[in-house]
């Protein structure tokens, strides 16, 4: 594996902060924009002119252009209000730069329209989110499709993905697609119970048996890929037993399926999840779209099992493997469990090996399987720095790639400040979260949103399944985009050519699937392309915790008598590119005080837009954003260690009171860029010297 560490070139992806490609961006811009004109004129050529000179220099006409210059310079002025995303200075939210072709796609696309909800609306552009989603596929190591012409390739197992309106949708269709294939059995099973079918099927401790010779909790537990290819393996017997053709065994099939009153898609929820009740199991860290998907799916939020994290907030096994067993003893099924691979609040990637290791036990021993999901709307682009080839490197040894990648994401950092004087070689590469990112081709679906660390136009994110036969489980007719009857029998297997039946959405803009593929076209999604973009990110993570845990010793060396302490909320470095933390007066052991000096301390750090504050923020020189930490999404438990840390006394944790926490977003790209050209200019270090003084401003 090569070390191809080749910053500068990211420099001509981006406009830069201070729009130094400015001249590339409008000149790409001015030639889309011709040369859509050009199309427009040429389409029809012989067409007569509808808006002619003389309606164009009509009082009414010049009079409502003349509103319309003035409309757009008081939006303009408008937007200038916004926070300077792009900016090194802004490390608040989940926002940064887009990459120039992620623009120009966007521009083009904007101006042709297309509804990606077909192809009759979207001729190209649908296309090109397929090819976009096999993109994705590859990145996150599951297979994408074959050619459509390659038959038999067509019948072995490969992925589905595509674009969504970013990672909500994305995990509330995963965990639509696991509720239908975990409960799929139970239909078949009465089914078959009722009309005497013979039809066999694997439990997770391989054993085979008939469907009809088990009990329903036994139905519910095997892995989620044998209920996936039951479906095909119930039509066939009913295809046998009845003598029919393949294309009427399928509608006989699903007619069989709804008839059992326990079909989730015909009858609904309530006969299942009253006699088999659901439980999702997720840690505390998890995104407020998990608690919206079970609300939406009939789950239920109380069905969600908070599972506790550790002193790095990542989810405790430990605690899973407990919560997962007694679940079990209760008559309740383990629907799925949901990984995170970069937590919204702390960056965190929960050890999805670890959990993969506890799946594997719990089938043999245990006899029962669950969905196995991974949100990784924030860190899922991180995978592109484990490989140049993904097919290539999968037989290289987990410690050579752990290696490798700490190899690549390193750099050597100097601190100094006054007499203070060190050269730290920070790297990126714990074992157990590159172990965790190795692991994601075991999952069954992946959230991913290209529209946070694939730098991309909002709204876009992608959902991505190991198996693409999950499309059998969510096709809803619709005769007028449905294309070829074989896809609405959902039987013969074969590359989609659109798709609105087999997504949750409907109507979508083509424009993000044209600035999906020109981006990753330009920048491929590997180490040589977003590669570069991630290891700068990574890299100013660590930077901020080394200056922020040094900080003390900076002190003390220059003999500058500081009354407080900044305390990392993570007991060890950020597992990716957010960095929490929060500030205690020293000798302080109340939490309250604590909290309050924290959150006087973001008040210096924000514009609070939410709460109607209007004023420009051109003289805002860093920006923060901030969580709180709260029961029962973390526990005393959970959050005992940082108390410690911190010198907080932990008996004042709980009920209403939580931790206020200051959270910094390291995802742009120029804050290593700019001392890596030898700029004079270290952001992070007047961060420091800026975050000291409103500190020192607040203890007064």
């Amino acid at each position: 594996m090569e070390n191809n560490n080749n910053s500068q070139k990211v420099s001509s992806w981006f406009l830069g902060p201070e729009a130094e490609n400015a001249n590339i961006v409008e000149d790409l811009f001015l030639y889309v924009l011709r040369d859509y004109f050009h199309w427009r004129r040429n389409y029809y050529p012989s067409d007569k002119i509808i808006i002619t000179p003389k309606i164009k220099h009509s009082p009414e006409f010049v009079a409502n252009t003349d509103i319309l210059w003035q409309q757009t310079h008081d939006i303009l002025a408008n937007l200038r209000r916004n926070f300077p995303f792009y900016s090194p200075r802004y490390i608040g939210h989940q926002l940064s730069d887009q990459t120039i072709p992620a623009i120009i796609g966007y521009f083009a696309g904007m101006l042709y329209n297309p509804n990606n909800v077909t192809p009759e609306a979207a001729p190209v552009t649908v296309d090109w989110e397929l090819e976009f989603g096999s993109i994705i596929l590859n990145m996150l190591g599951f297979k994408s499709p074959p050619p459509r012409d390659d038959h038999q390739e067509a019948k072995k197992e490969f992925g589905w993905a595509h674009i969504t309106s970013g990672g909500t949708v994305a995990n509330l269709e995963a965990l639509w697609v696991a509720r239908n294939v975990r409960y799929f059995p139970i239909s078949v099973k009465k089914a078959a119970e009722k009309h005497n079918i013979k039809i066999l099927v694997k439990l997770p401790n391989d054993e085979i048996k008939l469907i009809t010779e088990i009990d329903d909790i036994q139905a519910l537990s095997i892995k989620p890929n044998e209920s996936i290819y039951l479906l095909a393996g119930f039509v066939n017997s009913v295809k046998n037993m009845y003598g029919i053709s393949m294309s009427d065994a399928a509608q006989k099939a699903w007619e069989l399926i709804n008839q059992s009153g326990y079909s989730l898609t015909h009858n609904g929820v309530a006969s299942c999840f009253s006699e088999w009740p659901p439980v999702i199991f997720v840690s505390g860290a998890a995104h407020y779209s998990i608690k919206k998907s079970c609300d939406i799916l009939g789950i239920g939020k109380e069905n969600i099992e908070l599972v506790d994290v550790d002193r790095n907030f990542r989810m405790d096994v430990q605690d899973l493997e407990s919560k997962l067993i007694k679940a079990l003893r209760q008559g309740r099924i383990p629907l799925a469990v949901i990984a995170i691979a970069g937590t919204t609040e702390e960056g965190a990637v929960d050890p999805i090996h670890k959990i993969i290791d506890f799946r594997n036990r719990c089938e043999k021993v245990v006899n029962h399987s669950f969905w196995l999901h991974i949100d990784a709307a924030w860190g899922g682009y991180i995978r592109t720095i484990f490989s140049q080839d993904e097919k290539q490197d999968q037989h290289i040894s987990l410690d050579k790639r752990i290696d490798f990648v700490s190899s690549f994401v390193s750099r050597k950092l100097n601190i100094k400040q006054k007499n203070y004087s060190r050269e730290i070689n920070i790297t990126w590469g714990d074992k157990d979260v590159c172990s965790a990112f190795v692991a994601f081709p075991k999952a069954e679906s992946i959230t991913v949103d290209p529209h946070k660390m694939g730098y991309m136009p909002y709204p876009c994110g992608v959902i991505a399944f190991r198996n693409d036969r999950v499309r059998h489980f969510l096709t809803q007719e619709a005769p007028y985009i449905t294309v070829t009857t074989e896809e609405s029998v959902h039987i013969v297997h074969q590359p989609p050519v659109t798709v609105g039946p087999f997504i949750l959405e409907g109507s979508k803009p083509g424009a993000v699937s044209v600035a999906c593929i020109l981006s990753h076209r330009v920048i491929p999604p590997n180490i040589n392309g977003y590669g570069q973009i991630i290891r700068l990110s990574l890299l100013a993570a660590r930077e901020l915790y080394e200056r922020i845990v040094h900080w003390d010793t900076i002190c003390k060396l220059n003999k500058y008598d500081v009354k407080y302490r900044i305390v990392p909320v993570a007991s060890g470095a950020p597992d990716t590119n957010i960095v929490c933390f929060t500030v205690n007066r020293k000798g302080n052991c109340s939490l309250a005080d604590m909290n309050q000096l924290s959150e006087k301390l973001y008040d210096k750090f924000a514009i609070q837009a939410e709460l109607g504050e209007k004023e420009y923020s051109y003289s805002q020189p860093f920006f923060l954003t901030r969580t709180w930490f709260r029961e029962p999404e973390y526990s005393k438990e959970s959050i005992c260690e940082l108390l410690k840390r911190a010198g907080i006394n932990a008996n004042e944790y709980g009920d209403a009171n939580g931790i206020f926490v200051l959270r910094a977003t390291l995802m742009n790209p120029y804050i290593v860029l700019a001392e890596e050209q030898d700029i004079s200019q270290s952001f992070l270090a007047e961060f420091m010297e800026i975050l000291d003084k409103e500190i020192q401003e607040l203890l007064l």
